[in-house]
């Protein structure tokens, strides 16, 4: 029988196809993706052969520990060195990242905003530049990250949602951005990418994951939806509040990242943060969290417990004392001392905290892998070869208990400041 003689059969769902499409670990996951054009929806499982460094010989590595992928070493600075620049001039149009971290470093957030403003920016040409903008001061490698162009707005401390979008319509009227790009998290950055799609009188696309087609004249977006189950999918919009994994950060090459120097824009942002201009809300104070309610993702300290944890009920106490939240090893997970949603690592939840205490972990890969974007690093350890304590910033060499005990000691008052000193 001929092909064009064959009897036609219905078409079946391949739940195979359906579980590769999802999970973006899977080898057959970019073949399958670009075949049949496809995006389902459900976890946005985060490539680690995505993060890494380039050698000085041109091969990237994968960054186990998280020291090259930091910009510590002189191994890093010649990688950054041997790698090709992306020099813009004169840009003739702007891809506008706002971040409204607070720390020194670019959160993972950032460096994926970053990332899919470079892919937006090659859309317009080799000359649309990508402007960092950041709400306060920060000081990290932006070149690396993607930023062409960095203003940062040097906003105060207090809470100033209006002067801070003054600061936003001010560049909106002197370089009109071919796009706006947000993360879609926290009170600043979500608030305030909402509140300039009303100025703008446009519809802005809210929880963006990606992409769809990048090649397509007209580009689509996919965007989380109510059902967690699925997606939706859009035509691009100007403003974009994306969320994190929303594009790969940028890798073989660097940018210029320097500063925007103009007359017009001093002007502009000086007149937006007057501090005579009257403002309707008024900055009462921070207002205090348990801990325990903020997700790991979004919290700046958390004190994490692994298998050489041998007090728990100690743990708990030192956690409270030090007002971290809570984090846990697998295996701690796996023995039931912590709950599922504290387990951090490649198989858990990606970390980027400020200050991340590791008490009684030996440091697995994939337990390394989740906490790479971490500021600064402590370990507490009895076992000074663990690679814990090879990739901490600090390490304490030590029983955890008797290390925990004097923490809760000094947060609650009971140890002198001159006893510590003697003791370290």
């Amino acid at each position: 029988m001929s092909d064009d003689t064959k009897p036609s059969v219905p078409l079946r769902r391949n739940r195979r196809l359906e579980c590769i499409a999802r999970n973006r670990l899977h080898p057959e996951h970019a073949a399958l993706m670009a075949s049949q054009n496809i995006m389902l929806g459900g976890t946005n499982r985060k490539d680690p052969h995505h993060v890494g460094f380039f050698t000085p010989e041109g091969i990237k590595r994968i960054d186990r520990s998280g020291e090259m992928s930091a910009g510590a070493g002189i191994a890093a600075k010649s990688v950054e060195q041997s790698l090709p620049r992306k020099h813009i001039a004169s840009p003739s149009g702007y891809v506008v990242v706002v971040s409204d971290g607070d720390s020194e470093k670019l959160s993972t957030l950032d460096k994926d905003m970053l990332g899919l403003a470079q892919q937006l920016a090659a859309r317009h040409g080799d000359d649309t530049a990508v402007l960092l903008v950041t709400v306060f001061a920060r000081h990290d490698d932006f070149s690396a990250a993607g930023a062409d162009r960095v203003l940062a707005l040097n906003a105060p401390a207090t809470y100033s949602p209006q002067q801070w979008l003054s600061a936003l319509l001010s560049l909106e009227s002197s370089l009109m951005p071919v796009h706006w790009i947000f993360p879609d998290s926290g009170l600043v950055g979500g608030d305030l990418g909402r509140k300039l799609s009303v100025e703008f009188n446009e519809r802005p696309a809210t929880r963006v994951r990606g992409l769809v087609d990048t090649q397509a004249e007209n580009v689509q977006i996919e965007c989380g939806s109510g059902d967690a189950g699925r997606t939706v999918t859009r035509q691009l919009a100007r403003v974009l509040l994306v969320e994190e994994q929303v594009a790969d950060p940028i890798s073989g090459y660097v940018t210029d990242a320097s500063s925007m120097e103009s007359s017009l824009i001093d002007t502009l942002l000086k007149t937006a943060f007057d501090t005579d201009q009257a403002c309707a809300i008024e900055d009462a104070g921070s207002v205090a969290v348990d801990p325990k309610n903020i997700p790991l993702p979004e919290t700046g300290f958390i004190l994490s417990g692994g298998n050489g944890v041998r007090n728990w009920a100690l743990f708990h106490q030192c956690a409270d004392a030090l007002g971290a939240t809570e984090g846990a090893s697998r295996v701690a997970v796996d023995n039931g001392h912590m709950p599922r949603t504290t387990q951090v690592g490649a198989s858990g939840t990606y970390v980027n905290a400020k200050v991340y205490i590791a008490v009684g972990i030996s440091g697995a890969i994939q337990h390394l892998q989740g906490m790479t974007q971490c500021d600064t690093v402590i370990a507490i350890n009895a076992d000074p070869a663990c690679d814990m304590v090879k990739r901490a910033d600090l390490s304490i060499i030590a029983d955890s208990s008797e290390v925990m005990q004097a923490l809760v000691d000094a947060a609650q008052g009971s140890i002198t400041s001159k006893e510590i000193s003697d003791a370290s």
